[in-house]
């Protein structure tokens, strides 16, 4: 299995190459030659990523003098793909895209993201049309179901467990393009069910799951979407880093981070990106919940996810078989 991890990297290399060209770098890591590569996993519109990350990159190579280049992810498949062929320094991971770097020895995680001042824990959520008759998990039975994205843990791995605790078989699945591309096919009635990530909502009762990115397009999105279940807790996905990275620079960017997000810009910053309000120190341990549900659906995932399991076992057979 693990030959099979090594071609399928190579190709994702060589893939990489032929399309964006491959060129071998030279020079101190951090110099303006060879600057910090900071990938950042899509969330939000392009516009959120193109204000922040420049003012993250501003503070990095104002306070500990190392040159960075920042890349926002089209797709979660993009990061871990960054993390493979060597591009990639440092990056905000989703959940299950880190596990996935971590078990092929390219990653380390060394801060959480935190939300909410406090919450290190999140949900998938199973949202439907609220003039649907689909008001309790089993009411999913027989219905037409899209996930998120076949590397998020909210979107697809959670809701995989939800699904065979409580005996449901959809009609139909298949895979957005995203968390923001799902919901939108709910809204707009191509599909009866949509996976997707679910926070808690703020002190002041907003919402921030999945529904609020298309907030600002579909005004009555809340209103129009409701939550049928959410699924166990996750935990926050983490601040990884290569991890060949030397030393000296792994200590300089995180604890730069660290002290970014303690500023009102950074915490802003990280809040318009990630819903993200702190960073905190992470123990790999941490993801041993995440890593049982992916060990306790290895067996059964073909019959819970018809048309799906092709893709997921090509990337992911590494991790169901460890």
């Amino acid at each position: 299995m693990r030959g099979k991890i090594v071609i399928f990297l190579t190709i994702v290399s060589l893939v990489a190459c032929l399309n964006i060209g491959c060129k071998k770098r030279t020079g101190e890591i951090g110099s303006k030659n060879n600057p910090v590569r900071f990938y950042f996993m899509p969330l939000k519109e392009k516009d959120v990523y193109e204000k922040n990350e420049t003012i993250i990159k501003d503070y990095i190579e104002k306070n500990i003098g190392l040159y960075v280049k920042t890349t926002n992810a089209p797709n979660f498949t993009a990061l871990v793909q960054a993390f493979g062929d060597g591009k990639a320094d440092i990056a905000f991971m989703n959940t299950l895209g880190y596990l996935m770097v971590r078990d092929w020895s390219k990653a380390e995680a060394q801060l959480l993201t935190v939300y909410g001042d406090v919450y290190k824990t999140y949900r998938g959520e199973l949202l439907t049309r609220a003039d649907s008759n689909i008001n309790k998990p089993e009411d999913i039975n027989g219905k037409v179901v899209a996930f998120s994205d076949p590397f998020s843990a909210s979107g697809y791995l959670y809701a995989l467990k939800f699904f065979r605790d409580n005996n449901i078989k959809p009609a139909k699945t298949m895979f957005a393009k995203g968390h923001k591309d799902a919901v939108e096919k709910l809204y707009n009635g191509e599909v009866d069910v949509v996976a997707v990530y679910h926070s808690k909502a703020t002190p002041e009762g907003i919402q921030r799951d999945a529904r609020s990115e298309l907030a600002g397009q579909y005004p009555d999105i809340f209103t129009k979407l409701k939550i049928v279940a959410l699924t166990s807790e996750i935990p926050n996905g983490p601040v990884a880093v290569r991890k060949d990275l030397p030393p000296e620079v792994r200590a300089k960017l995180i604890n730069s981070l660290v002290e970014f997000v303690r500023t009102p810009e950074g915490r802003a910053a990280l809040n318009d990106l990630y819903n993200v309000t702190g960073l905190v120190p992470v123990d790999d341990s941490d993801y041993n919940s995440v890593q049982k549900v992916i060990k306790d659906l290895g067996k059964n995932i073909e019959e819970m996810v018809p048309g799906g399991i092709t893709f997921y076992r090509k990337n992911i057979d590494t991790i169901l078989e460890h």
